[in-house]
């Protein structure tokens, strides 16, 4: 749909608003989304960017999930924290967000940092379609595999990924201190890593599985990416996989070729082509937290972080825009 037709449907369907449902206060329709929210009405410019997210998210995900095209997703949306956590779908209390692939159903509350907001919801989203695709066969999608497509998903334009905060952030990897893949695999954060009390490996364990989706979706070929989940999905060992759609002779060829290319000089000028400072960083953070009306959070960024560590210290203290996890 032209963007210009895009715009007219979604202030058309904004004046539906206020039309009661049951459970909840409101009901707004846009092209792609029925949105069901407490507060009367929804933040300035929250249904065009819920477009602009499913348009982007059409281009990568639209060929795991062919009903995105016609069929609504479904957002409940909360208009605060407590709302969300005693609400009918009793997410976890660490969540900023949940998705239900069944119900095609994305539950989140609002935020004031509204650019953190419209993340969660692409990352959900992302959930949402890819989950949805692997049950299809009546199993789940590998977490890392999961996890990686959904923060890749979160704010990454596939003409000019190196804006994205996770792009940058890989800049902290050391390619000869990550996981061993054979373990980075079959870890699964939510079970078998305490939030609190690992934070480093937490960390690492997800900038890794985005720098590894990164790398086996925008450096090869969608097609490629395509028939790896769809080999895995049948049911074919990784290693199988791997080399049937990468023509990577087994997982060790496929974590050499991904840290050869993390040390590539061409791909470390990328991460850090739009890296800020951490006084650039503080200084757009306190400006979004302005114009939402809030506090700034705090979080010193990529670039910051890259100015502070040492190339010992690992990923220590660095802090996510979010950490859903199913």
């Amino acid at each position: 749909m032209p963007p210009g037709l895009i715009l007219a449907a979604v202030l058309a369907s904004a004046a539906r608003a206020n039309v009661p449902v049951e459970g909840f206060w409101h009901e707004t329709l846009s092209p792609h989304f029925e949105i069901r929210h407490e507060a009367g009405f929804l933040p300035p410019g929250f249904v065009i960017g819920l477009e602009k997210i499913h348009n982007r998210l059409r281009m990568d995900l639209s060929m795991f999930s062919p009903w995105m095209a016609k069929e609504r997703v479904k957002l409940a949306f909360y208009a605060d924290r407590k709302s969300y956590l005693g609400g009918e779908y009793k997410p976890p209390a660490w969540s900023n967000g949940i998705a239900f692939h069944k119900e095609k159903t994305v539950a989140v509350y609002d935020q004031p940092n509204r650019k953190k907001l419209l993340e969660i919801i692409s990352h959900e989203t992302t959930h949402l379609f890819f989950e949805g695709y692997w049950w299809e066969s009546g199993k789940g999608p590998p977490q890392w595999l999961n996890e990686g497509l959904a923060m890749m998903e979160e704010t990454e334009d596939p003409a000019v990924p190196e804006k994205s905060e996770w792009f940058q952030t890989m800049a902290l990897l050391d390619p000869e201190k990550t996981i061993p893949f054979e373990k980075f695999v079959e870890v699964k954060p939510t079970q078998d890593l305490n939030r609190e009390q690992d934070k480093d490996a937490v960390s690492l364990w997800y900038v890794q599985a985005f720098s590894v989706v990164h790398f086996l979706y925008r450096e090869h070929s969608r097609q490629q990416f395509r028939n790896f989940c769809n080999l895995l999905r049948e049911g074919k060992p990784l290693e199988a996989a791997v080399w049937t759609a990468y023509r990577y002779a087994g997982v060790p060829e496929l974590d050499r070729s991904w840290k050869a290319w993390l040390r590539k000089p061409t791909t470390i000028a990328r991460m850090r082509r739009y890296l800020k400072t951490s006084a650039e960083y503080a200084r757009e953070e306190a400006a979004d937290a302005a114009a939402a009306g809030s506090a700034p959070s705090g979080r010193i960024g990529p670039g910051g972080m890259l100015k502070q560590l040492k190339p010992s210290s690992g990923l220590k203290d660095f802090e996510f825009n979010s950490l859903q996890s199913k």
